[in-house]
Formats: C-alpha cells, structure tokens, sequence
C-alpha cells in the first residue's frame, strides 16, 4: 500500500509540483505445499519459486522440507501442521517472529538468529523444539510465550550475548537443556533470562554460563543424583524456585556458579524423610544472599525429633534471612509452620559449611473447628409494638364501636315493637 501525501508549491504564481512519499510494501507470503521432503531451492514444495528474503513464510502442510538457501532473512514463520525444517545449509534470520499453533509439533534444525524485538509463540498442545543455536543480536528483547512446550535441546544453544533480554511468558515449559549463550537483563529486574510466567526446566544440564531471574514463573532443575549448574539464579516478586524435575515428582539440586540473590519469592523445598535428602541449592565457591524470600516446606514422610536437612549452602557465605509462608521474618532458631508441620531454621553465616539448616520439630496441630450456633425460636412477644398490635389497634377499636352500635339499635327496635 502507498501513502500520497500532496503538497502545492506555487513557482512563479502558475506551476504546482505533486510530491508523492511512498511507503515500503508489505511482505509477500509463501506457503510450504509440498506434501514430501524437498529443499527449499527447487521451489517445488513452494509451488515452484523459492521464498524471497522478507516473505513470511507458512507451513500448514507436509511433514518435512530441507533448507538450503544459506544465509537469509524472513518476516516471519507460521506452523499450523506438524513439520520439521531439515538443515541443509544455511542460517535463518527471523524478523519478525514464529507461530507455532493447532496442536503442531514442529522441529527447526537450521541455527535460528534474531535482529528485531519479537514474540515466538507456541500454542496449548504445541511444541516447538530447537537442536541448534538461537542468538538475538544482544539488543532486541525476545520474548518466548510458550503455553505448550518449547526444547533447546542438549545440542543447542540459546544466546542473547550475554546483553540481550529474554523473557518467558506463558503458561507452558521452556526446557533449556544445553549451551551457555549468555543473558542480559530485562528493564526493572535482576540479570538473567526472565522467568515470568509458566515453567523454565534445566533438567541436569551443565550450563554455567547462564543466568536466570525467576520474577513470576517456576524454575526446577537437577535430580537427586546429578544437579543443575547454571550460573546466577537470583529470584524476586512471585518467582518460585523448584529444585527437582520439570514432572515435579523427586528431590533436585542446582550449582550455582555465580553470585546470587534471592529478594522475596519464594523457595520451594521437598523433603524426603526415608531418603534423608531434601531439594539443595548450593553456590560452588560463589556467595549467596536471601532477603525475606517465603520458605514452603513440603514433607514425605514422618520425621523424628532432631531430623535436621540442608537446603541451602555456599563454599563463600550465605547471608540474610528467610520469611515463614506468611511472610512473617525468621531470624535464627524462630519457629513457623508449612503445610501442617512445624520448623525453625538454623543459619550459618560463614567457612564451608554455610547455609541454612531445616529443623523439623513437630506436626502442627490440627485446627479446633469452630463450632456452629444453634438457632434459638423467638419469644413470643406481647408488646404490641414488637408483635403489630399496636397497628392494628386503631382498626380493632372501630370494629368494636360499630358492634355497640349495632346492639343499641337492635335493643331500641325491640323496645319498639313491645311499646306496641
């Protein structure tokens, strides 16, 4: 579409010049048709010409193509079928961002780079997994709204030069399973990929190169066995952090590489009294600090008296205090209650051991229902006022004066006829 914009210019009182400003056309669409693998540079699977740099590019059929056009750019890529994009050379640069929608499972191997603010969308019951790396230019903000499941997978990478925001939206996971692309920090928060909404699972990857900020969402991560390593995991607002797998079921741990702070959020930690392990977060040689972070205490298990775990501890220092679910502060050896059982916390500021030791001490009892008041029947009342009497008093007295009345005619008629 053009944009006219006319001007008149009178030369010499008689010519007039016309000035016609013209605005960039929109992009073109291409639509992948093909219902067999074919490389992009045949055209074939595109109805026989190749996508153009800038079109935006549509896969709604066909389980498979082959991209070989080496480096170039598109407006955008939109799935409504299931598909996978083959790499046959080349990188993709995205403009302006991917759909992936209509329970589509989508697999794009081609290294994927971002040059301009964007959203990549995935829809309930979609997934969209990545083997290789994406990298944003390290000063657009991508922003990842997963409602299904989005996978860097262990092979890939996910990158912002460690001066580029993401940001996670949505209710789905993102699973960031591999690479140590650095993150930047999103406006207003703590340095990190920003956690805002929904789940980022680590698994057991090996990524120290990473930071996270949990600001809205869930972060989990690690097992039992082999733990997350990432680099700084600082949580504030809503965030939670989960230690464990994304299923939610076992106990997880997370290495931490850098320096991290946890200000308000809250620690979800699991205990398993048979195992005699708990979820465990830990700086490897990097310092911690926590400034009223909620704990919530999850417990399988009974305990007994004395049972003690750690669930948090730095190489350096741990400093700063936990809050009970309440939000009330707990300062060294304070009780609080989490989920029906009741703890104190014990901190240990400085050397190798520091941390946070959780005590259990005993169940909580159970809260005294309170009981339910019996109705008692209303008196009955004889004040006239209370019972209505009173205004219908007026109207009872004229009903008895015309009774009287009533009984003096009748008796002068009878005095009457004996008269006669």
């Amino acid at each position: 579409m053009r944009l006219h914009r006319t001007s008149a210019i009178a030369l010499g009182g008689a010519v007039a010049l016309t000035l016609v400003v013209a605005q960039p056309a929109a992009a073109a669409t291409s639509s992948w048709t093909g219902t067999s693998d074919a490389a992009w540079s045949t055209g074939v699977g595109w109805g026989g010409t190749a996508p153009a740099d800038g079109d935006d590019l549509v896969f709604s059929a066909g389980p498979r193509s082959t991209y070989n056009l080496g480096d170039h750019g598109f407006a955008s890529l939109s799935f409504g079928a299931t598909h996978e994009i083959a790499n046959g050379g080349g990188a993709i640069t995205v403009h302006g961002g991917i759909d992936v929608d209509a329970n589509s499972a989508v697999r794009i191997q081609p290294q994927l780079d971002v040059d301009a603010t964007q959203t990549w969308h995935v829809g309930q019951g979609s997934t969209l997994t990545l083997p290789s790396m994406v990298r944003t230019d390290g000063t657009s903000v991508l922003t990842l709204d997963v409602a299904g499941t989005m996978t860097i997978e262990a092979t890939g990478n996910l990158d912002a030069l460690a001066t580029g925001c993401v940001v996670k939206t949505g209710a789905g996971i993102l699973q960031v399973l591999g690479g140590g692309g650095g993150m930047g920090t999103c406006a207003g928060q703590p340095a990190g990929l920003n956690v805002a909404a929904g789940e980022v699972a680590v698994g057991e990857a090996q990524i120290g190169g990473k930071d996270f900020a949990v600001t809205g969402g869930v972060f989990t991560g690690g097992t039992s066995a082999t733990p997350a390593t990432v680099h700084m995991l600082n949580l504030t607002g809503t965030g939670v952090v989960s230690p464990g797998p994304a299923s939610g079921d076992g106990l997880g741990m997370v290495s931490l590489w850098g320096t991290s702070t946890w200000n308000g959020g809250t620690y979800q930690a699991d205990w398993d009294v048979d195992t005699d392990r708990s979820d465990y977060v830990f700086g490897s040689g990097q310092a911690i600090t926590v400034n009223g972070t909620k704990l919530d205490v999850r417990l399988t298990g009974t305990p007994a008296a004395g049972d003690f775990v750690r669930i948090l501890g730095s190489d350096i220092s741990y400093t700063g205090q936990f809050a009970a679910p309440d939000g009330t502060p707990l300062a060294d050896g304070d009780e609080f209650t989490s989920n029906g059982q009741v703890y104190s916390l014990e901190y240990i500021s400085s050397g190798g051991a520091s941390g946070v030791l959780l005590h259990w001490l005993r169940a909580a009892p159970a809260p005294t229902p309170t009981p339910t008041p019996t109705p008692s029947a209303d008196p009955v009342s004889t004040d006239l006022a209370s019972t209505g009497a009173a205004d219908a008093w007026p109207s009872l007295a004229a009903a008895a004066g015309v009774a009287a009345l009533g009984v003096v005619l009748l008796t002068g008629r009878r005095r009457v006829r004996r008269a006669r």
